[in-house]
């Protein structure tokens, strides 16, 4: 069966499970994740790399100044990666670079993918990489002199910042990621109960998910829950055997009452508590985008297929809204509408901003964050684009559905989204 050349796959698409701060992953760098996720990406996509020519690695990571020389990353995974393989003729020389969008990180690693994909030139690319990885526990404290004009190795005096906090102030618009979310919940009034209820139903969903993640591993005939995630086996900081299967920052205990007590991070009486935010985590993920046609001729599965991605703009006081015009217009490009698609992934950066999206989109809960989100699992900027499409992709397969959206608020006043459909 033919296929047209601008029909884009997913051969195989993979995360590390996600370590809380200063949790599992406190002495991997992101980089170390990121030859996880690739090296596991490629298992599951049973590709020859002495056999199949891998055109481009698109890299995602926001704190790049964090840890180890990580404006390198795409050619230091490559290269990690190849020796891996036994293969110095491809993936070791196939050129690599790193792109940014904040939390639409990981999106953007699709989006650059297809489009080295569609392209027009006939020499188009027929197979690509993209990873997005972060280790938000490595950021740094930063000296922000510049050079002196006079003597290009010493600097000015300057205060040491936050690497991390920096990412988490707009300056120009005069606010901070939690502020906004307390101003769109606000516009939608959205309450405090409302977000803790929420946070506990993600820690739910989460425990959920993994205690069936679970008996994938214990008993011979496991269900598929979370088969994007897969195991990481290596060693700590001390030499000791390190094997992590599920993600850290689900709390098997969280209660409603708990939450009550937790102070508010922007005003008293706020909706945006450390309880009711996202957790600053670390981790990876990888896909491993295909033409359809080339593909096809090298006999190559492929469980999804990508209809299209789309980026929109917010007002920055709520970027949190992000999703509604990224998804809405999305849906337009392609001709669809909400009842067409059958589950969506929605990064929870704060509960008051899901809340306040869910609302705008008359989203279905049922069918929205099914095994929990960032509240529970963490939100490893770059990463988490590409980690709830991973998600999202096995999820489909597992209850057997067609069609899904993943999508987040980005920093800034935008909004990603990207549309899969399961391929029969």
């Amino acid at each position: 069966m033919s296929h047209t050349k601008k029909e884009v796959v997913i051969a195989a698409a993979a995360r590390t499970p996600i370590g809380k701060h200063g949790g599992y992953y406190n002495a991997l760098s992101a980089e170390d994740l990121a030859v996880f996720a690739v090296e596991e990406v490629i298992l599951r996509s049973g590709i020859d790399l002495s056999k199949i020519k891998i055109d481009q690695v698109v890299a995602g990571m926001i704190y790049v100044e964090s840890h180890c020389q990580q404006i390198y990353l795409p050619r230091n995974v490559s290269t990690r990666v190849a020796a891996k393989f036994g293969d110095t003729d491809n993936l070791n020389v196939a050129p690599g670079k790193t792109t940014l969008r904040i939390c639409g990180t990981g999106f953007q690693t699709l989006a650059d993918a297809f489009d080295l994909l569609t392209g027009d030139d006939p020499h188009k690319m027929n197979c690509v990489i993209s990873f997005a990885t972060e280790n938000m526990s490595q950021t740094n404290l930063i000296h922000q002199g510049r050079r002196k004009r006079d003597d290009v190795w010493n600097f000015e005096d300057a205060p040491l910042k936050d690497f991390l906090l920096e990412g988490f102030n707009h300056y120009r618009f005069n606010t901070m990621m939690p502020q906004t979310a307390e101003k769109y919940g606000a516009m939608f009034e959205i309450t405090r109960k409302e977000c803790e209820a929420f946070s506990c139903l993600s820690h739910e969903r989460t425990k959920n998910a993994q205690m069936k993640q679970w008996n994938r591993f214990s008993e011979p005939n496991g269900n598929d829950y979370l088969r994007g995630s897969f195991v990481v086996d290596t060693i700590d900081e001390d030499g000791n055997s390190l094997c992590v299967w599920r993600d850290e920052g689900a709390r098997y205990d969280i209660s409603m009452e708990e939450l009550s007590k937790l102070r508010p991070l922007v005003k008293p009486g706020g909706l945006v508590t450390p309880g009711t935010a996202s957790q600053i985590s670390d981790g990876a993920a990888s896909a491993i985008l295909m033409d359809r046609g080339f593909a096809d001729e090298h006999h190559i599965p492929y469980p999804a297929k990508i209809r299209g991605y789309h980026f929109a703009t917010v007002d920055p006081t709520i970027m949190g809204q992000g999703p509604v015009p990224a998804i809405n217009e999305l849906l337009n490009k392609l001709n669809l509408t909400m009842s067409d698609v059958d589950l969506f992934e929605i990064n929870e950066a704060f509960a008051a901003q899901y809340l306040a999206v869910e609302k705008e989109l008359c989203l279905a809960r049922e069918i929205t964050n099914v095994n929990g989100g960032a509240i529970a699992i963490g939100h490893n900027i770059a990463a988490t684009g590409l980690r709830i499409t991973t998600d999202l992709i096995y999820e489909l397969k597992r209850r057997g559905q067609k069609i899904g959206i993943a999508s987040a608020c980005i920093g800034g006043g935008q909004g990603g989204a990207v549309c899969l459909e399961l391929v029969e």
